[in-house]
């Protein structure tokens, strides 16, 4: 609260009115002395929180940008082949994949030449350069979850870059008065911003740090790596440990970056508290007693004075149950304040990193001590599994088949019997439903090894046609080298029909080209014949126009001039009436003007005699 002068004026002039009152009144008096002989707990409090964050993630993430950076602007690239057939005009480029495709396509050949084949069409191959490959997808995916990693700390920092001061003050008294049991508490908070303070200012630097943080994460995902790969699925974890991302050192570094986001996924901070307890002086306390009585007689006086309207307020009866009597209370449990998380770390590549690295010493510790893969495998798994289980059964507390002594000497003491079957049914529960979510595991266990005896089926399909379809080619191979074979053989035969067949092609030319200009000297003539029937219907057209517009034109004029005519007698009739109020408006005006005059020489003519009464007293003439 920055202004306090207007404040303590008006407190001044509150307590020199409850000082008169009090001097005047006689209920101040009786009720201080029950205030005061009562039970009375006054408690005052100064406190100032200042939250810290930690800024060491920035230099962090600040030494991979140059990795992300040098990515993003030279990225690295796959060939991507897309094959299209074409006419054979277009065809720039064959390679041995159009002569097989063309081979088991026979009819895509043209014709056969000179012993050559020409096709129709044929099979191309075009290569493309694919940004889209597995690293640049990790690449992009990281890239964004790095903007919103950066994004919710600032979003955090802005929101707390504050430091605040709570001032806190608590009255509760318990006294009789007039016969009735009084239970006062009075509880005010006011909190106010701590201003130039040295942790508030490394907060707004931190913040300023985070923002430069977050323009250059901007201007990543506002690159052109970026919006090439703007189509591209993003990846899902774990991570594929690629040949480029294990062997090259900028890739490398960005997968330490996921693996350094998957373990910073809370957000640090110190909380600096200062408390004091603020004393109470003589007038202090005597306003604290002004106070507890201003709000014992509002409410006190404001109910009785409403007693009677209350009567006809609706009444609410219910039946209070037995408590349920609780051994814990999360509220009772005081916690220091925990970091803010920000991400769920349930699964990500760092944990799993971890277990993929402890089951892989646990299978080469049972491969060395078992006689073959499988048993090795088998134990690595047991043990895996018996981790889970022994979680479940120290959390939940499962005891073993075996009868301990524990469970011996338990069953000399007296136990409540429904709290043990509460107890057991709870636990039963919790067994069905570990039960139930390993039977789901189970399932998804046996549907797996069915997807991959289905793979197996399917690659055993796939390779069974391709041994197939590489006999069917060969076949067609063999097929077209024989058919060329003979056809050599049978070149001359075949040059002679292929001559005889041009020399009949070449004629039929022809006789299509004389009946094609034949046809095109009638289609003139008669387009002649339309143009001159058309131009005859045109200039007819015209004149019947002209003449229904002549005629249109002789009656809108008839119009033209009745429109007028009747225009010009309004206009005389307006002019008219316009006359006589004119010459109204001056007979009133001379008829008033006169009134005027009259009344004016009526008052003058009076005035002049009071003046000469008036002279004629004075001077008593």
């Amino acid at each position: 609260m920055k202004k306090t002068s207007d404040l303590t004026k008006f407190h001044q002039t509150l307590t020199d009115a409850l000082y008169q009152i009090e001097m005047e009144e006689e209920f101040p008096n009786h009720f201080y002395q029950a205030l005061l002989s009562g039970e009375n707990a006054i408690y005052q409090k100064n406190i100032s929180e200042i939250k810290t964050f930690h800024e060491d993630w920035i230099g962090t993430i600040e030494s991979f940008f140059p990795s992300l950076d040098k990515i993003t602007k030279n990225a690295k690239s796959g060939l991507r082949y897309d094959q299209e057939i074409v006419a054979i005009e277009k065809a720039k480029k064959t390679n041995s994949e159009s002569v097989r495709h063309l081979a088991s396509h026979t009819h895509l050949i043209k014709e056969i030449r000179n012993g050559e084949v020409v096709p129709k069409k044929i099979l191309i191959t075009q290569a493309e350069v694919d940004l889209a490959i597995y690293e640049n997808r990790f690449i992009m995916t990281l890239i964004n979850r790095l903007f919103r990693f950066v994004m919710q700390r600032y979003e955090i920092v802005k929101n707390n870059v504050k430091s605040y001061e709570r001032k806190h003050f608590n009255l509760k008294s318990e006294f009789t008065i007039r016969e009735s049991e009084v239970e006062l508490n009075i509880d005010l908070n006011i909190k106010d911003e701590i201003e130039f303070d040295i942790d508030g200012r490394s907060n707004y630097k931190l913040m300023n740090r985070i923002n430069n943080l977050l323009k250059m994460v901007n201007g990543l995902r506002e690159s052109n790596f970026m919006e090439e790969l703007k189509n591209a699925k993003p990846i899902v974890p774990p991570i594929m440990k690629t040949s480029i991302i294990l062997k090259n050192v900028d890739y490398n570094n960005c997968l330490n970056l996921w693996l350094y986001l998957d373990k910073y996924n809370t957000f640090n901070f110190d909380l600096d508290v200062k408390e004091q307890n603020l004393p109470f002086d003589k007038y202090y306390l005597r306003n604290v007693y002004q106070t507890a009585l201003m709000s014992f007689s509002t409410v006190y006086a404001n109910q009785e004075a409403l007693a009677d309207h209350y009567q006809y307020v609706d009444v609410e009866e219910y039946k209070r149950r037995a408590p349920k009597f609780v051994k814990k209370n999360l509220k009772d449990i005081i916690n220091q304040p925990d970091p803010v998380v920000l991400e769920d770390t349930q699964i990500n590549q760092y944990y799993l990193d971890q277990s993929v690295e402890m089951f892989k010493k646990n299978l080469e510790k049972h491969n060395d001590e078992s006689s073959s893969y499988d048993v090795a495998l088998r134990k690595a798994l047991r043990d895996t599994i018996e981790i889970t289980n022994k979680l479940y059964e120290s959390y939940f507390e499962f005891r073993p088949e075996s009868i301990d002594n524990d469970m011996f000497f338990s069953r000399l003491l007296k136990a409540d019997t429904e709290t043990e079957i509460l107890k057991a049914k709870d636990k039963a529960r919790v067994a069905r439903i570990i039960r139930e979510t390993k039977e789901v595991d189970y399932n998804n266990a046996i549907r797996l090894e069915k997807r991959m005896m289905k793979d197996i089926q399917d690659l055993d399909k796939k390779l069974a046609k391709e041994l197939k379809g590489k006999a069917y080619d060969l076949a067609k191979k063999l097929t077209i080298e024989e058919k060329i074979k003979i056809e050599r053989e049978n070149l001359s035969i075949n040059q002679g029909i292929l001559e005889d067949y041009l020399k009949f092609t070449s004629e039929q030319k022809q006789i299509l080209n004389d009946e094609q200009k034949a046809f095109n000297e009638k289609l003139k003539e008669n387009a002649k014949k339309v143009k001159e029937e058309e131009k005859i219907i045109i200039e007819t057209e015209k004149k019947k126009a002209k003449a229904m517009y002549l005629r249109d034109l002789k009656v809108l004029k008839t119009e033209q001039r009745i429109q007028k005519k009747k225009l010009a007698d309004q206009i005389r009739e307006q002019r008219a009436t316009q006359k006589k109020k004119l010459a109204d408006e001056k007979q009133k005006t001379k008829v008033v003007s006169a009134q005027r005059i009259a009344k004016a020489k009526e008052k003058i003519q009076t005035d002049y005699e009071k003046k000469v009464n008036s002279a004629k007293e004075k001077y008593k003439v």
